[in-house]
């Protein structure tokens, strides 16, 4: 039987896996190795999750992901329900205990059918040796139809070792595949849009991860430019548009750019395409943003209404409902400018003040580590972050200039995701860079998978921002809880240029932003694996912007020198200042 499954999977060009082994799910491993394919022993099966996410992520096609039954399978739940969150697509597949055991409490016996229900497009265990092929299958397709996300199929450990060989076999389990693909945008509906655009006076472009899946930044960028529109996007639709075009004010939400925030703030109508309104990007969505008109594209229904009334609802693929919008518009009347004005102006603002910050702080200033980084590696390089104050540094910080190159835990919020996720990647491309930007705290819960870098040789470059704190936690127990800090901030150890030394990669714990240049480009350069420890103040380290939870975007905390600085637009109050770029 499991031939047989290694044969569907290389006939479906997956022959790159992830995983842990163990008694459950061995015959497969064996298998797979016999047909020669490229399997990565991660040292977590969490890691194996992470990884398979961000493969499918950048390569566009499902990671596999395995697991043995039990604690094993268990430990992927924290890595399928992140690519559930975000939308990418990947395929977990178990070991079960025989099912002469199944519901006597056998060692390992775990339902994680039912434990996966709530997080996969489709969980299935296959209990009769005919079904295992079309599982497969079916459990392959779906994690790319429509609206990515993961699939698993659990194999009971006797199905795998039965003898088979597959007679008339179905190609698919009877699964309706057809629901799964949207329907045409509706003319009717894309009309109302396109008026609703024209009509507007400060319309903008909200742009979430569905635009990357629909390839469609080239149309959004058309639509910005025909309407003269800011361009605003989520923490993964960061990923979506290039963030050196004029119109793209980058991410907006609770530790957005101010530029965005402002942005979407104050516009009268919000075009909001491949995305869910999750309250990190629109702070509350009363009462505020239910009096905007919106118009709402997304390939999933079920997003249509779930936070906020659109006033036009499309259900189709991003792609091909903004193209249906740019046909209804080949001519846009000439449009005041003085809102991008002073967006603009809000930008520049911003980055005299921490410029300003950078120079009275004791230790590395983030941000600037962070353009000094962007320098300092190509731009079609693939940035993966953690989970932390380093990642909203990076949300504020890091532009993305070729759009599918921006890779974060944004719905779940994961700690330990970036070295996983990193592999992972650079597993999917290893002829570009790949940057894992991370925090000490999220370092330290998968930095056991850096053994993979010298196994497999993955040379990926690791900035940790050293701050010896959850920081971002630590934020909210300063700004909400009468600065009581507790269980967020760690000792001196460990030293993070041994572990680097552990796992034979040169470490350096820079004392100059030149050194950190020199030391990445030597990397890339020599295409060498590369750990960067950072030192950061966790009594400097605030994260700002900040809109405080349950608060509008434009009550967001703004830094030192931005007090002068509202985030509400009164055309009786525009800066007469030049708009400058970032």
């Amino acid at each position: 039987m499991v031939d047989h499954i290694a044969r569907i999977l290389k006939d479906l060009s997956a022959t790159q896996v992830f995983g842990v082994t163990g008694g459950s799910i061995m015959g497969l491993f064996d298998a797979l190795a016999l047909e020669d394919f490229e399997i990565y022993m991660f040292r977590h099966e969490q890691g194996a999750a992470h990884a398979a996410d961000a493969y499918g992520r950048i390569a566009r096609r499902p990671g596999i992901a395995l697991a043995t039954s039990g604690p094993g399978a268990t430990n992927l739940v924290t890595g399928i329900a992140n690519a559930y969150f975000d939308s990418a697509p990947m395929v977990a597949i178990t070991g079960q205990v025989p099912t002469s055991v199944f519901g006597r409490d056998a060692f390992q016996e775990t339902d994680i059918v039912g434990v996966t229900a709530p997080i996969t497009k489709f969980a299935y265990q296959v209990k009769k040796p005919e079904e295992a092929g079309p599982a497969i299958r079916t459990a392959y397709r779906l994690a790319v139809e429509g609206r990515p996300g993961p699939t698993l199929v659990d194999l009971p450990r006797d199905v795998q070792l039965t003898k088979y060989e597959p007679r008339d076999e179905p190609e698919y389990l009877p699964i309706d595949f057809a629901k799964y693909q949207p329907p045409s945008p509706d003319p009717e509906a894309v009309r109302r849009a396109a008026r609703l655009l024209l009509a507007a006076s400060r319309p903008v472009i909200l742009v979430g991860t569905g635009v990357y899946w629909s390839g469609a930044t080239a149309e959004v960028i058309e639509l910005a430019e025909r309407l003269q529109a800011p361009i605003v996007t989520t923490l993964p639709g960061k990923n979506a548009v290039p963030a050196d075009h004029p119109l793209v004010m980058g991410p907006a939400g609770m530790h957005g750019r101010a530029e965005a925030d402002a942005a979407l703030a104050n516009a009268d109508v919000i075009l909001a395409v491949g995305t869910r309104f999750s309250d990190r990007t629109v702070g509350r969505f009363e009462p505020e943003l239910r009096e905007k008109k919106i118009i709402h594209i997304d390939i999933d229904p079920s997003e249509h209404g779930k936070n906020v009334p659109p006033a036009v609802s499309i259900i189709a693929d991003a792609r091909e409902a903004l193209q249906a919008i740019l046909r209804e518009m080949p001519a846009v009347p000439q449009r005041d400018k003085r809102f991008i004005e002073w967006l603009l102006w809000i930008r520049r603002r911003y980055e005299d003040a921490m410029e300003k910050l950078a120079a009275r702080m004791r230790k590395f200033a983030p941000w600037k580590v962070l353009k000094t980084l962007r320098q300092a590696v190509p731009r079609n390089t693939i940035t993966v972050t953690g989970v932390g104050s380093h990642q909203m540094w990076s949300e504020i910080h890091w532009d993305v200039y070729v759009p599918g190159t921006w890779v974060t835990s944004a719905g779940l919020g994961t700690m330990g995701f970036c070295i996983p996720a990193a592999l992972g990647a650079k597993i999917a491309a290893r002829d570009r860079p790949v940057l894992c930007i991370d925090g000490d705290g999220s370092f330290q819960m998968t930095m056991n998978n850096l053994a993979l870098v010298r196994d497999y040789d993955l040379p990926i470059i690791v900035t940790v921002f050293d701050n010896r704190a959850l920081m971002l936690v630590k934020q909210w127990q300063i700004f909400l809880y009468d600065r009581r800090i507790v269980a967020t901030e760690y000792s001196q150890w460990p030293d993070f240029t041994k572990i680097a030394e552990a796992y034979g990669i040169e470490a350096i714990r820079p004392a100059s932003l030149e050194e950190i240049d020199t030391a990445v480009r030597r990397a890339i350069r020599n295409n060498e694996p590369l750990i960067v420890v950072v030192d950061i103040d966790n009594n400097e380290d605030i994260v700002l912007p900040w809109v405080k939870p349950g608060e509008w975007l434009t009550d967001a905390i703004l830094p030192p020198g931005m007090e002068d600085v509202s985030l509400v637009f009164r055309e009786e109050k525009l800066a007469a200042a030049p708009a400058a770029g970032r």
